[in-house]
């Protein structure tokens, strides 16, 4: 029963980094992202070993039966927000590569503007010497 406690509190912290996480992509955090994506790798670990626990514990080693199990329920919600998360990281990515796009062009019309002013002052003084 250890086992089924501790998969219990691994999925709960992993629950809550799941929604620091959409917040910090919310707010464009990336460094707070990519500590809790490290954060998550370590209890997903651990989860695994939980999980190796549960099912020597409780099923011999042998594949959990596909029942109404309360861990089910709870790995759904998580599924349910780190979908979510990958949708608020899409986009943000779209908004970034958008407003990228709008930078780009505008040091292009830039350039173009230097060109066609450049040219002319630089004809212009060559005229008077």
């Amino acid at each position: 029963m250890r086992a089924r406690q501790d998969i219990e509190n691994f999925l709960g912290q992993w629950l809550e980094l799941t929604q620091a996480e959409a917040g910090a992509i919310q707010t464009a955090e990336w460094a707070r992202v990519r500590e809790i994506q490290s954060a998550k790798a370590g209890l997903q670990k651990s989860l695994s070993a939980a999980r190796e626990r549960l099912m020597a514990e409780e099923y011999g080693g042998l594949l959990a039966p596909k029942t109404d199990d309360p861990l089910r329920k709870e790995l759904g919600r998580l599924v349910s927000q780190e979908n979510r998360n990958a949708e608020l990281l899409a986009a943000q990515m779209r908004r970034a590569r958008a407003e990228q796009e709008k930078r780009v062009e505008s040091l292009r019309n830039l350039r173009r503007l230097q060109r066609s002013y450049g040219r002319r002052l630089d004809a212009a003084w060559q005229s008077y010497s």
